[in-house]
């Protein structure tokens, strides 16, 4: 039943042919450091790649770009006499809360020219 091998008093040996694994070992080194390698430069590019991004993407606006409304005396724009006649309409609205009083706003309200002046407007816009 003792089927255990004896190497009781002999000698060790190393195997005498094993060049043909030596040449494996070293062919799978220079293998994997080369994939290592390729891999560090790949994260670098990607790393680099996202800093480039991250600066282009929340670069700061220039503040000198801000919007300015003209001078009454410069103002060209036809609709003036229109949009003051329709914002006075909007002050005479009340200011109850009443379910009454909000239909009566509502229906007081003028949406029928809206259509034509949103039109003109972006008529306007494209002109530009």
């Amino acid at each position: 039943m003792d089927n255990e091998p004896q190497f009781e008093g002999e000698e060790m040996k190393l195997p005498e042919d094993d060049s043909a694994e030596t040449s494996e070992d070293t062919g799978n080194k220079k293998n994997s450091s080369a994939l290592i390698i390729f891999l560090f430069v790949l994260l670098g590019i990607i790393l680099a790649g996202m800093i480039y991004w991250y600066n282009t993407a929340f670069e700061a606006v220039p503040a000198d770009t801000e919007i300015t409304r003209p001078a009454l005396e410069n103002n060209n724009e036809p609709e003036t006499d229109t949009a003051t006649a329709q914002t006075d309409g909007f002050s005479a609205m009340s200011t109850s809360d009443e379910i009454t009083a909000l239909e009566a706003d509502l229906e007081s309200t003028n949406l029928e020219d809206l259509d034509a002046e949103l039109l003109q407007i972006e008529a306007e816009l494209v002109a530009e």
